[in-house]
């Protein structure tokens, strides 16, 4: 098993935020050495006050008439949720208006999936996960079966080998009184449904209402499509928040020319009618701002929190530029997305020590937060993000979602499974990472705890890797590998 610092944070970069086929964009972080905590004092060091920004001068951008007539709806308790309609249906196939060809080989290694694994919250056997190049994917008994759930996305003709080929899916969200309605982002580089000779017309928001068997596509003409986040209002799934990677294009001129950007006043949109329309939101933005991760308060859900990133695009591909960078850290909004603060208070002062690459909330404790840097540092906060303490890195990690303190968590720092009882400040081996040698140069991404079982836990990883454990992070299984993906 390899132990080098550098080669773990190195790959971990690239891992969470590749800016996806075509995008030419290549991240590559700095290391500094960094000690654990060796206390489970939680305390935040921050003492600076958080500035309130003015109410935003939104923009709305609203979906044209032509081949986009809102769907029918049905009544869905107290929600009114779009129903799938075949004049929204796209093969699954590839893109027919797009032309595009791709190479579809990774910017660093293959079939990613970033924070895509899904588990339903009323059925441990429903699982779901986006594969990059593959498409997405679901099973219904466990793991014992599964199906490329790919009818409505958009894809591009690969300029190699068979089948089309499918941009990043960056997360899945489900909601929690309907399981069967689904949505998912996927990115490529910044862009809009009517950029010409780029593939940013593929990606975007897309929702199912039937489980995964059919999708629609929910962007606006104008909407930014490298979508890396989304979250949901948890009473009302119409309600979704969408973070984006706010950068300039990185495609050449005649594409693009220098510094075009297709957000102006933030990185995340907000609709209140499933994707119908959306309204970009004021969050404080500084150049290139991508948003990584958002979530809502389960108990309020007009608090919305989001982790965030910066680094200067380099037009053409290439590294960016974090020298160049302001980071904002988390951001937070009280009242649905008008206003917004930022923190970094308590962590490191080096930008790269302050740009986010993932976040989870507790979700019977919320004011538990754990954020993970892109350097070599991750973050606890005990007071829902106004103020942070560094803690061990972990590169995937998950609240309890049976423990109401908020303190028992699991992480993987890539060769092994870790539990802490303090919130983060202080981890413990219980395990290896299941697979860790067949992830190569990849490292696990994601970890879900299911809602229906205290004991059980699933993991996911480049490769197309997802494994389960029964007892708590002691033992795993795998349930699929990519070479179990359906032809």
């Amino acid at each position: 098993m390899r132990n080098s610092f550098g080669i773990l944070f190195a790959v971990v970069m690239s891992l969470f935020i590749s800016a996806g086929c075509g995008s030419g964009t290549d991240y590559s972080p700095t290391t500094t050495p960094v000690q654990p905590p060796s206390t489970s004092d939680t305390s935040g060091t921050g003492t600076g006050p958080e500035a309130t920004q003015p109410l935003p001068t939104a923009t709305t951008y609203i979906l044209p008439d032509q081949g986009s007539a809102p769907l029918p709806a049905k009544s869905i308790g107290s929600v009114t949720t779009p129903t799938a309609s075949k004049s929204f249906a796209q093969t699954g196939t590839a893109n027919s208006t797009s032309k595009i060809l791709l190479n579809c080989t990774p910017h660093s290694y293959p079939q990613r999936t970033h924070r895509s694994l899904a588990v339903d919250p009323l059925n441990d056997n429903k699982i779901y996960i986006g594969v990059e190049q593959e498409g997405f994917f679901k099973t219904d008994d466990g793991g014992k079966t599964w199906e490329r759930a790919v009818n409505g996305v958009k894809a591009s003709d690969r300029t190699e080998g068979p089948g089309p080929c499918y941009e990043e899916f960056y997360s899945t969200i489900i909601y929690p009184q309907y399981s069967d309605h689904i949505c998912i982002s996927m990115a490529g580089g910044p862009g809009t449904v009517g950029l010409a000779n780029t593939i940013a017309g593929n990606n975007g928001v897309y929702c199912s209402v039937d489980g995964a068997e059919s999708w629609v596509q929910r962007v606006s003409p104008d909407m930014n499509t490298a979508v890396y986040a989304l979250a949901a209002d948890p009473t009302d799934f119409d309600t979704m928040y969408a973070g984006m990677n706010g950068g300039s294009c990185s495609n050449l001129p005649t594409v693009c020319e220098s510094e075009t950007y297709f957000n102006t006043i933030g990185s995340v949109y907000k609709t209140t009618d499933g994707g119908l329309t959306w309204t970009e939101l004021n969050t404080l933005a500084t150049r290139d701002v991508r948003v990584i991760v958002v979530r809502t308060h389960p108990l309020n859900p007009n608090w919305v929190i989001a982790a965030t990133f910066s680094k200067v695009t380099v037009q053409g591909g290439g590294a960016g530029k974090f020298e160049e960078s302001h980071q904002l850290g988390v951001i937070r909004s009280q009242d649905g997305g008008k206003t917004w603060t930022s923190s970094v208070n308590g962590m490191n002062p080096d930008p790269n020590e302050q740009a986010l690459l993932g976040m989870e909330a507790s979700p019977l404790n919320p004011s538990r937060l754990y954020v993970t840097a892109s350097s070599n540092r991750s973050y606890l906060s005990s007071d829902w993000g106004q103020s942070f303490n560094p803690s061990r890195r972990m590169t995937a990690f998950v609240f309890d979602s049976f423990d109401t303190t908020g303190l028992h968590m699991l992480g993987s720092n890539g060769e092994s499974i870790q539990a802490s009882h303090d919130g983060g400040a202080t981890w413990t081996i219980i395990s290896a990472t299941p697979g860790y040698i067949s992830f190569d140069k990849g490292f696990p991404t994601t970890m879900v705890w299911s809602k229906n079982d205290a004991n059980t836990v699933f993991l996911a990883g480049p490769y197309t890797s997802i494994y389960k454990s029964s007892n708590g992070g002691l033992t795993w299984s795998q349930l699929l590998s990519g070479d179990l993906l359906p032809k």
